[in-house]
């Protein structure tokens, strides 16, 4: 059995990466993106969290949370968000594959991977490199030419708080040359 070591830091800053059960295209659907902005949203109000930056691609997002000061706990979180996104699935008319007789025993559905990916973010270089592969990730997939093409992300607030400009991403972005976040 696999042991995975997760860092919990109270008020911490964490990039994630949450991975659809074989990468079924599903999450830009509009009625998925409904129930999946529900999930995510009555998850943080219940326990709140700031979301800096997010992207949504067909099979995957990835997004950098900041954890409310005295609290670590991002793994409820995600359990909820996935909870409830699987449990109001069904209303969207997308079918699951069955599971298999190891999720069956745990009581899991496939509508996501098993786990998730964390990374604690170290520093403001390390916040803004997960920030830049957030943003860049539509152009990296092929889904778009450039980062304000793609309509489920947070680049255009990013653009206007002044960190980027419209055409920031249309090439790869300098820091993101040769690197790539684990778990991608």
């Amino acid at each position: 059995m696999s042991y995975y070591r997760r860092l919990y830091i109270p008020g911490a800053i964490y990039f994630f990466t949450v991975v659809t059960f074989g990468r079924m295209p599903i999450l830009t659907k509009p009625a998925v993106r409904r129930i999946l902005r529900a999930a995510y949203r009555q998850t943080c109000d219940e326990r709140p969290f700031e979301t800096i930056a997010i992207v949504l691609l067909p099979d995957h997002l990835h997004c950098l949370w900041q954890l409310p000061d005295g609290d670590s706990d991002f793994s409820t979180r995600w359990k909820l968000i996935k909870g409830r996104f699987t449990s109001a699935l069904p209303e969207t008319g997308i079918a699951l594959p069955p599971p298999s007789p190891s999720r069956a025993k745990r009581g899991e559905q496939t509508a996501w991977h098993r786990r998730f990916w964390e990374h604690l973010v170290r520093d403001e270089n390390d916040l803004k490199r997960h920030a830049d592969y957030i943003h860049y990730n539509p152009v990296k997939h092929g889904y778009t030419k450039r980062p304000a093409d793609w309509p489920f992300s947070t680049f255009k607030k990013w653009v206007a708080k002044g960190e980027y400009s419209l055409g920031w991403g249309a090439s790869e972005p300098e820091a993101l040359q040769g690197w790539e976040p684990e778990g991608e």
